[in-house]
């Protein structure tokens, strides 16, 4: 529908497209995308102590966040990238981080089987009792979460649990409605990570809710409860009382070669690709695609009917051009507004395979010429894990 001029600020680039597609007024991330902010952010890492300060929350001076987790999210980081950096730290805080980049590297394992049933309770059925919600007005530590998200785009990972756990087994509210909030303002946000941490933390995966209570932010955000009106008479001082009421059976096709996609290089022998097309979940110089074709022009499409139905924040808009803009430096690029599925009808054109719904879905009727695997951390494999420490059990690294 729209060839978008990457020579413009992004501010007009988003005044001139984005403006009844987006959920705010012009906000930048805390975090610039492309390439090089990546690759320095991942040369200045530094976990030492990691293993003590990670759940930290405020003061932000003594958070353990790497803050990677924009750059991982959209392929400018490898997960084994990152796992091969820390190798010469203490053993104690390398071993707790790449702990966490497992954890990624398996909520993308289990996105690529359950899709869009993540949506639902996927294992177990929580009951919630009903709860008057007026109690939880004027909470210091939630308004200062929602202040964080929408001025910067990014939460650590316990207020990422605090609020999940808050808005799903305490607060009554219908939590794909505040987990699609956390979405659309988290600049790493993705279904994989974003989605099935709500699950983790409702109980609906392992059966075991996460409780949230006063106790946490006393011990990790303590400024929070000495500066909030309801600190003599907090309404979370005990964990929310919640019940698993139901083991749930979900359907799952294992044997879909779609849910992973090719283990090798795909080729159509009767097309050779005019061109690469980058999905969001690869936007690094190492996409396998662009970088075996380097001599072929890059199309990235803005999927203009998935951006008005998800209306998503300036701040993601903005990195993602950000990622854009430095691509276009190095190789020819075109970035589309349009409806993926006609654009690239009857083109041939070579990919990356992203495990996820979206791809999935597009590349069913537009086939790629040559598709190339999914870069990951762990090999793929064909079972469905009930629970992390299942899944962790069985893998295969590829570091």
């Amino acid at each position: 529908m729209s060839l978008i001029n990457l020579r413009l600020e992004n501010e007009q680039i988003i005044n001139d497209h984005f403006t009844n597609l987006c959920c705010d007024n012009y906000t930048t991330p805390f975090l610039k995308g492309g390439q090089s902010n990546a690759d320095t952010a991942l040369n200045q890492l530094n976990i030492d102590k990691y293993a003590t300060k990670r759940n930290n929350v405020y003061p932000k001076s003594k958070r353990g966040s790497s803050y990677l987790s924009p750059y991982i999210r959209h392929g400018l980081l490898g997960l084994n990238d990152v796992w091969n950096a820390v190798e010469n730290f203490e053993y104690k805080d390398k071993t707790k981080f790449r702990d966490e980049l497992l954890w990624q590297e398996f909520t993308r394992h289990l996105y690529a089987i359950v899709g869009k049933k993540s949506s639902n309770y996927l294992n177990y059925k929580v009951e919630i009792p009903n709860l008057n919600i007026d109690l939880y007005e004027g909470m210091k530590c939630i308004s200062t979460i929602e202040e964080e998200l929408e001025s910067t785009g990014y939460m650590v990972n316990q207020t990422r649990m605090w609020y999940a756990s808050h808005n799903s087994l305490r607060n009554g509210q219908n939590w794909n409605k505040i987990e699609d909030y956390m979405y659309k303002h988290l600049i790493d946000g993705s279904r994989f990570a974003n989605r099935l941490g709500w699950q983790w933390v409702m109980g609906s995966q392992t059966g075991k809710p996460y409780g949230f209570s006063k106790f946490q932010v006393e011990k990790r955000a303590p400024e929070l409860c000495n500066s909030c009106e309801l600190k003599n008479n907090c309404p979370i001082q005990e964990w929310p009382q919640t019940s698993i009421t139901e083991k749930l059976e979900i359907n799952i096709d294992l044997h879909n070669e779609r849910i992973f996609g090719p283990q090798s290089t795909k080729e159509n022998e009767k097309s050779k690709p005019s061109f690469v097309w980058i999905t969001g979940e690869s936007l690094g110089d190492n996409d396998p695609a662009a970088s075996f074709y380097n001599e072929l022009p890059i199309v990235f499409i803005f999927d203009i009917n998935l951006l008005n139905k998800l209306q998503l924040s300036t701040k993601r808009i903005n990195f993602l051009l950000d990622c854009l803009k430095e691509i276009n430096n190095k190789k020819e690029l075109e970035v589309h507004l349009d409806d993926p599925k006609e654009y690239l009808n009857n083109k041939y054109f070579a990919s990356t395979f992203a495990p996820v719904p979206k791809y999935r879905e597009i590349t069913k009727q537009n086939i790629p010429s040559v598709e190339f695997p999914a870069q990951r951390l762990a090999e793929p494999i064909d079972f469905y894990p009930s629970s992390y420490s299942s899944w962790k059990k069985k893998i295969k690294l590829k570091v």
